[in-house]
């Protein structure tokens, strides 16, 4: 019986044995030294460059462990942009590029459609609110000629970005560390509607504009500040829509009002007989 165990286990072994030398290596060996193209950066590519055949290049590497979204061919990815730095060496998956142009500022990809996104000069320090300002404030704009001024269509505004003199953006979330010179505030772009852009445009060439901080940090509160904003404009510059939505609600009650019997017997009518039940009379002068 030992004899038996033992035979069956060495001819389990040489099994095994045959299988791995004839079927697993030879497979690991393929898939090891397997090639397959690719295409590679040749030179720096800065976040929303144009990917083309000046900046990369198709070359032969093993095929193990790629990535599956990795561009294989200059077709895949030629005329794309980058939507971040590359550098040379890199490989191009499909994640880090785009059929459409970015922009640095991520807020100016995903303008809502019927607004616009406008920008209105920082005149002062104080009028841009001492370089406080961050992307996603809801702020209120006045407007300073002979006198302050509250502008009804700019009570509620939302900050899409803070620049510089040279138009880079202005982190005023982080303090400047060792030798950096904290940047000034030259310009502030908002979301605007097409009213609210008018208007800033004049406040552009007249007088000063001046920023006051409403909400930070608050989605909900931002939402409901910036209905409330759509509803006045709606109110200043298209009253008619506002009757015309106004008058069925109007005329539904109208016909609840028509619909409904009256009481036979009011509560004030019910009190004056119940008085009467009593006995009690008013006096008579």
């Amino acid at each position: 019986m030992k004899l038996n165990n033992r035979f069956l286990f060495g001819m389990l072994s040489l099994l095994l044995a045959a299988i791995i030398a004839f079927v697993a290596l030879p497979t690991i060996a393929r898939q090891t030294n397997g090639k397959t193209e690719i295409v590679r950066i040749t030179q720096p590519v800065q976040k929303g460059e144009q990917i083309t055949a000046a900046n990369t290049e198709v070359v032969e590497v093993g095929s193990f462990n790629l990535p599956p979204n990795i561009a294989r061919s200059l077709e895949d990815v030629n005329g794309l942009y980058a939507t971040a730095d590359l550098a040379q060496g890199d490989y191009i998956l499909t994640t880090k590029v785009s059929m459409a142009p970015i922009s640095s500022d991520v807020a100016l990809n995903s303008i809502p459609s019927g607004m616009t996104a406008i920008s209105l000069t920082v005149k002062t320090l104080a009028s841009g609110l001492s370089d406080k300002l961050q992307p996603g404030d809801i702020i209120r704009i006045y407007h300073f000629l002979d006198t302050a001024e509250e502008v009804p269509e700019l009570r509620y505004v939302r900050v899409l970005s803070v620049t510089d003199a040279d138009g880079i953006n202005v982190d005023n979330t982080k303090e400047p560390t060792g030798d950096e010179e904290k940047k000034q505030s030259a310009t502030i772009t908002v979301l605007a509607s097409p009213e609210q852009a008018r208007i800033i445009t004049m406040l552009e060439n007249d007088g000063v504009a001046h920023v006051a901080l409403v909400s930070r940090g608050n989605d909900a509160l931002a939402e409901e500040l910036l209905s409330l904003q759509a509803q006045s404009i709606l109110e200043i510059y298209y009253p008619e829509l506002l009757e015309e939505t106004a008058a069925p609600d109007e005329g539904n009650r109208e016909t609840a009002g028509e619909t409904a019997e009256p009481s036979p017997n009011p509560p004030d009518a019910e009190a004056d007989n119940g008085s009467a039940g009593n006995g009690t009379a008013a006096p008579q002068n």
